[in-house]
């Protein structure tokens, strides 16, 4: 059944209670809803067991130094910005100036969801501040790049399990199979009713040579039905993949004596790289995102700017990607809360490392004598 549509002011609705611990992925909306409504929130020191209090696994400090948010860098901030002028320009009905926009890197594991899905985020929840909480608007879809990605029926049901939609039947043989082959007029006419203009795809670079047409022919037609869409591919290698799927689809030109040479179609892109360490050219990034880290922390004995005492280790053994710093950081506070130490240590840090099957050096140059 398709929501209604409607015509007047948004109602301002009291946000629904907590949800559970596991919510899902971003990719279903009931993930979605609960990363905007409820984000991680840092537990109050004062309300937690008192140091030197045994605590086992279950306890909410541990849980909470294994879901550690990403640190906004400055090609994450820098992208926020950009993201929301790019939105700004393609919020008017029918305009498509930077309709397909790629959000790239020098290499794997810097952060490109994080700031994907918080360009996603940062625009639901302005729409949301401006016209209050309508369970019938969907402003956001997030979706993965599916399996099969040539094809429009995958895609439409990557769009479809966003929505929530059973899209399954027990068969004959008790297996599940598809209700529909292609589900794209039914997301079409939902999607329209709830107003929906930005779409998240990850893993771009899944798609091969030959999908790259009837990929961005799929989501030109959803723009087109839907009034305007903008699309945030996130992948490595997206501007080049985006630059070559749309020179593609450029409609050939009559050839004459007088065709004067056009330049490629152009793509946006948000670079999102790996955190330079400490140098002449970049002598505060690195420091910043550890001292932003640990502030995050919730130990009992950690100092301020404690993760600075072993800035040099951290870099060597995380290469400057968010995708080793987090989870390495959040091991070693684990560590640190079940075995009393309340401080991430060198030698704590090298036990995560060991844990997370992350290369590093033999000794900490930084740590402090007494490790």
């Amino acid at each position: 059944m398709s929501p209604r549509t409607r015509t007047g002011p948004d109602p301002v609705c009291p946000p629904p209670a907590a949800p559970p611990l596991d919510t899902g992925p971003a990719t279903t909306r009931c993930g979605w809803l609960a990363r905007l409504r409820h984000p991680t929130i840092a537990p109050n020191l004062q309300d937690c067991a008192p140091a030197g209090t045994p605590v086992d696994e279950d306890d909410p400090r541990v849980r909470y130094h294994g879901r550690l948010g990403k640190i906004p860098t400055t090609d994450i901030n820098t992208g926020l910005k950009t993201a929301h002028r790019l939105l700004l320009l393609n919020r008017e009905p029918d305009q498509r100036g930077a309709a397909h926009i790629a959000i790239d890197s020098d290499c794997r594991g810097t952060g490109k969801r994080f700031l994907a899905h918080h360009i996603g985020l940062a625009h639901q929840g302005r729409l949301e501040k401006l016209h209050g909480i309508d369970e019938h608007r969907i402003p956001v879809v997030c979706i993965n790049t599916p399996f099969s990605p040539g094809s429009h029926a995958e895609w439409s049901a990557a769009l479809a399990t966003f929505l929530g939609w059973d899209i399954y039947r027990p068969g004959t043989d008790h297996q599940p199979q598809p209700r529909m082959k292609d589900l794209t007029g039914p997301v079409v006419h939902v999607l329209r009713g709830a107003r929906t203009k930005l779409c998240l795809v990850d893993g771009i670079d899944r798609l091969g040579p030959a999908d790259l047409q009837p990929t961005f022919d799929y989501f030109d037609h959803l723009g087109d039905e839907l009034g305007g869409l903008t699309v945030f591919w996130n992948g490595l290698g997206s501007s080049d993949i985006l630059r070559e799927a749309r020179t593609r689809s450029s409609p050939l030109r009559r050839v004459t004596e007088k065709t004067t040479t056009i330049r490629p179609r152009a793509v946006p892109t948000l670079w999102v790289n790996r955190i330079p360490g400490r140098s002449k050219e970049h002598p505060d990034e690195w420091v910043k995102v550890l001292v932003s880290l640990n502030e995050l922390l919730r130990l009992h004995r950690q100092p301020a700017k404690g993760l600075l005492d072993h800035e040099e280790f951290l870099y060597l053994a995380t290469d400057g990607l968010m995708e080793h710093l987090v989870p390495l950081t959040g091991t070693a506070a684990q560590l640190a809360i079940l075995g009393g130490d309340e401080a991430i240590t060198g030698n704590l840090l090298k036990e995560a490392a060991n844990y997370l099957d992350i290369p590093h050096p033999t000794d900490d140059p930084d740590a402090p004598e007494s490790d």
